[in-house]
């Protein structure tokens, strides 16, 4: 173990030319983009979309429109406005940075999602970024916040 966070598997996968669309309804409920809610057709930027529900929830500690009615958590994907919890009530710590990449990451308008058009490099010149070597990481010569102790 080296303490390497890697996400390999979102549980389903399809695959779709660059500028394809699909109307295929699948998935975790908390993770689904509004324009698959919706059913009006979706293509990548659904995983943009997704990247940003784990991000948020990785910080925060739940997905930004949980709700134990699946069918309030949908419709709270489909119109309810991110919300970021106070920070001084819930103990939590995070950066103006962070609100932006989310808000961008969770944009309604897939056309406008951050990522749509340029990518993860779009998504990797954002601010929030802005301190992370991402050559240093791929070649792993970051130390982990947190390398588990095995002995």
């Amino acid at each position: 173990m080296d303490g390497y966070l890697k996400i390999i598997d979102f549980g389903l996968a399809k695959m779709l030319d660059q500028d394809g669309a699909t109307k295929t309804y699948c998935g975790t409920p908390e993770y689904l983009a509004p324009e698959m809610i919706q059913q009006v057709g979706h293509n990548f930027s659904i995983d943009w979309w997704a990247l940003g529900i784990l991000i948020y929830e990785m910080r925060i500690g739940v997905t930004p429109f949980f709700n134990k009615n699946k069918n309030m958590l949908l419709t709270k994907i489909a119109r309810a406005k991110v919300i970021f919890p106070d920070k001084e009530k819930y103990k939590l710590d995070y950066s103006n940075e962070f609100v932006d990449i989310i808000e961008k990451l969770l944009d309604k308008d897939p056309k406008k999602r951050l990522g749509n058009k340029n990518g993860v490099h779009e998504i990797l010149d954002h601010p929030w970024f802005k301190d992370l070597d991402i050559k240093a990481l791929e070649a792993m010569k970051i130390d982990p916040p947190l390398k588990p102790d095995l002995k």
